[in-house]
């Protein structure tokens, strides 16, 4: 059964969360909250993913700082028992097991009857299209296949936080579909579902809350909605291609907070210090100069030059 949340429907929180490893810092100052929902824990490697889901799972104690979940419950609290399930990135299970008896054995770890346990991973490696390998031993399975097993054994779990490694590595694309599908059923069962992964294009189109990290920090937090605006306020840059960009320059400089001007044959690229202050500029600046543009777009609006940008504040 799934553990009822605290009025504040907090599954996991993080206050000023240091994690060392000798000299060593691989998590620092972490703070953040997360509620029921799918949640895309982001960065590059060696950003600190590994660690925060390591802490997230209590299987580490922080170095400083303070961890609790499901509304302040600590790390070895017996309430806590059954209500975190976690894929570690990796390919560490047993070879001579077979899926039915490993899941059915993690299931019955957890309170489940030996019929309930065997019913319900049957179900789960069904939905994973396992069901023709039940009895193999893990070891003659493929990558793709072992990855599909890991995964059984948390969506089999009714755990209120499920913590998920690089979960949709080696999978086909119809399998990352369905692991998709299983991750928004367990949010909307009340799950908070964290899944980290240093690929950016593959998290936000399935989470809907963003936590990134660089260098051990948490550098932004929020919904898409609010990673989107953050965005649109670091924008970096507007590259233009215009008919006389001297022209279409001296106007912007009179209109916008132009922080940085560069011109190369046609093209204009332009920085300001309010980018949405260009951003209005811009249309009175052509209007003023005459000038025709062929071209416009934004460098800088997507994740990676954010965290580029962030990168430049935690150095």
């Amino acid at each position: 059964m799934l553990t009822p949340l605290p009025p504040d429907n907090t599954v996991l929180r993080m206050q000023r969360v240091t994690q060392q490893y000798g000299a060593a810092v691989a998590l620092l100052d972490a703070t953040f909250d997360l509620q029921p929902g799918v949640v895309g824990l982001l960065g590059p490697n060696g950003a600190g993913k590994s660690t925060l889901i390591h802490l997230a799972a209590g299987l580490k104690t922080p170095t400083r700082g303070k961890v609790t979940w499901l509304g302040g419950k600590s790390q070895g609290d017996p309430a806590l028992e059954g209500q975190i399930a976690l894929v570690p990135d990796g390919d560490s299970l047993p070879k001579l097991d077979s899926a039915l008896s490993l899941v059915t054995m993690v299931l019955r770890c957890h309170g489940l009857t030996a019929h309930d346990a065997e019913t319900r991973a049957k179900a789960v490696l069904s939905r994973l299209g396992m069901d023709a390998k039940w009895h193999e031993p893990l070891g003659g399975l493929s990558r793709g296949q072992r990855q599909r097993v890991k995964l059984a054994q948390a969506f089999a779990m009714p755990a209120r936080l499920v913590l998920l490694d690089e979960p949709l590595n080696a999978l086909d694309p119809m399998w990352r579909l369905e692991v998709a599908a299983l991750m928004h059923e367990a949010a909307q069962n009340g799950a908070c579902v964290v899944v980290s992964s240093h690929i950016l294009e593959e998290v936000q189109s399935i989470a809907g809350w963003l936590l990134l990290l660089f260098r051990g920090r948490v550098v932004a937090a929020g919904s898409q909605a609010e990673i989107r605006a953050l965005l649109h306020k670091r924008a970096q840059a507007l590259r233009l291609k215009a008919s006389d960009p001297r022209a279409l320059a001296r106007e912007l400089l009179s209109r916008a907070p132009v922080t940085e001007l560069k011109i190369d044959a046609h093209y204009l690229t332009v920085q300001a210090s309010e980018p949405a202050e260009l951003f209005l500029a811009l249309p009175h600046a052509v209007l003023a100069s005459g000038v025709r543009v062929d071209f416009a777009a934004t460098d800088g609006d997507d994740l990676i030059s954010l965290f580029q940008a962030l990168a430049k504040e935690v150095k």
